[in-house]
């Protein structure tokens, strides 16, 4: 059986992420990846008599903490997953083991459960034209709990398996996006170029669910989730269809949240209006050539 690095990128996980180390196997190398300056992480690994190289590169956002764990990782082999993910050393050797049956894989994942219940967000369907554009936006395909191994068109990146050559050769994770649908935009790059993606069936993942930070930060994440979440978007719709599909996409949702806004701030529905404000502050921030880097401006 093949060996293999496994990935977590970080930004300030508290103890969440001890539950997600536990069951992780001793042998194997832990690359962390902490986006933040973790005093409590960095207390939190010394507990565990685990193989963990601890790299603090700064706020970069995910898709440049997946590159640069893939640049540092000592094997082919490299499982990624979030510190608010319990999956056992089984599950990850059944993911090796299906890499030996689907030779030309980009992604084998395995299920994934929210809070132990089978998740709707497993994987999604995206269909794409020959050119490599999308022609659909993401749809939740999930339903029922496959009984064997899928093909899916989608996943998220709660926990994948990848092979640092294939990544490497498909361009990497894309570091114009900072967070949120560079998991999407490497699938459909992956498929393109002629790899499956699939969801292994005795490879199970345990998703915990918007507990990847600590609860005292909950308010500032969600705030986060929304501005980059709709800055992605716009970024995935512009490199992924059509000219004149992707300004009709812009001009519908920057008119959506400045109506919402407006609505909301004259019936002094604060929650409301600082949602849709906050969206609309990512719309106006794509036009006009920002960068996806929204954490690191509040945090100024």
């Amino acid at each position: 059986m093949s060996n293999y690095s496994i990935a977590i990128a970080t930004f300030y996980p508290g103890e969440i992420i001890n539950k997600c180390l536990e069951t992780l196997p001793d042998d194997k190398e832990i690359l962390i990846i902490d986006n933040g300056d973790d005093k409590q992480l960095r207390e939190n690994l010394t507990k565990f008599s685990k193989n963990i190289k601890y790299y603090n590169i700064g706020d970069v956002g995910i898709s440049k903490s997946l590159n640069y764990a893939i640049s540092k990782s000592s094997n082919n082999f490299i499982f990624i997953t979030q510190p608010d993910v319990v999956i056992s050393s089984s599950s990850i050797n059944n993911l090796i083991k299906a890499s030996e049956k689907y030779e030309d894989f980009g992604i084998l994942s395995p299920l994934t459960f929210d809070n132990s219940v089978y998740s709707q967000y497993d994987h999604y369907g995206l269909r794409i034209s020959k050119d490599g554009k999308a022609l659909k936006g993401l749809d939740n395909v999930t339903i029922y709990e496959p009984e064997g191994d899928i093909c899916v068109e989608a996943i998220n990146s709660t926990a994948l398996l990848v092979k640092k050559d294939v990544i490497n050769k498909v361009g990497k994770w894309d570091e114009n996006i900072y967070t949120y649908l560079e998991d999407i935009d490497l699938s459909l790059r992956l498929r393109v170029a002629g790899y499956q993606i699939i969801k292994v069936a005795d490879s199970k993942a345990n998703h915990l669910g918007f507990s990847s930070h600590e609860k005292k930060n909950h308010k500032k994440h969600d705030v986060l989730r929304n501005w980059h979440f709709c800055w992605s978007s716009i970024y995935f719709k512009k490199k992924h269809t059509s000219r004149i599909n992707f300004l009709i996409f812009y001009f519908n949702t920057f008119q959506k949240y400045f109506f919402k806004s407006i609505i909301h701030l004259i019936l002094f529905n604060k929650k409301k209006f600082n949602k849709n404000f906050v969206r609309l502050r990512a719309c106006l921030s794509f036009i006009l050539f920002k960068e996806s880097s929204f954490r690191k401006i509040i945090k100024k």
